[in-house]
């Protein structure tokens, strides 16, 4: 908390001689911006000048940055503190939401990935990637569920594990997932969450007889992948 009172202060120096026109931007840096002008434009061609009425709007949203601080370090904290149980059981709750999503009952292929335990073979395959991957993986099956980008890509204040399924086109979890499958910034995104969705699915000797495969499905693994103990069921 200390330190965070240093940086907001720090902030609001540097803000408050910007706005005040009494250093440029990126002061001591080249001169680009009046100060003003930065702190009002931004940079953009808004054409917005000092008045009473943006000093009162300054005052108020300088006023507001302990709140922003404080309400973040509480979040940060509440998220520390999760027991790391609790997150492998939030992302065993994502993982499973996930591929019964992509892989309903029913589907293409009858068997549903709920019916071939897919998300039990996602969920070892994060425990035998380098930590490093495990992470990076865990933490993008967070932000998928997410509030945030189930609120801008499908207009509902809910995580995707509390989305309705279903397999028609009506489904919210199948139309998030389709926007995130045609979003140019993402879609690479949604096509790892898929590729790990895969393995899960496909590598189950109830799918891959359906297709004619004689089997086991073994992916060429990389060198880094820890199989386990010789013997070990997969």
């Amino acid at each position: 908390m200390l330190l965070g009172a240093l940086v907001v202060a720090v902030f609001w120096a540097y803000s408050a001689l910007l706005y005040l026109n009494v250093i440029y931007f990126p002061w001591p840096l080249p001169h680009w911006y009046g100060g003003t002008d930065w702190m009002l434009n931004s940079g953009l061609p808004l054409g917005l000048a000092r008045s009473a009425t943006t000093d009162v709007s300054a005052v108020v949203v300088f006023a507001s940055y302990p709140v922003w601080f404080y309400l973040g370090t509480e979040l940060g904290l509440a998220g520390h503190r999760l027991a790391a149980a609790q997150r492998l059981k939030e992302r065993d709750r994502i993982i499973g939401e996930l591929v019964s999503t992509t892989f309903p009952e029913g589907g293409a292929i009858p068997p549903g990935a709920g019916q071939v335990g897919t998300a039990a073979v996602v969920g070892s395959l994060l425990t035998k990637i380098p930590p490093l991957y495990e992470d990076a993986l865990t933490l993008l099956l967070f932000v998928f569920d997410s509030r945030f980008f189930v609120l801008a890509f499908a207009g509902k204040w809910k995580r995707f594990v509390d989305l309705k399924g279903g397999t028609g086109p009506g489904s919210e979890k199948q139309k998030y997932m389709r926007a995130w499958q045609s979003n140019p910034y993402l879609s690479g995104v949604a096509e790892v969450l898929r590729i790990a969705v895969s393995y899960g699915y496909y590598t189950r000797p109830q799918v891959y007889k359906l297709i004619d495969y004689s089997g086991p499905m073994t992916p060429d693994l990389p060198p880094w992948y820890d199989q386990g103990p010789v013997g070990a069921k997969p």
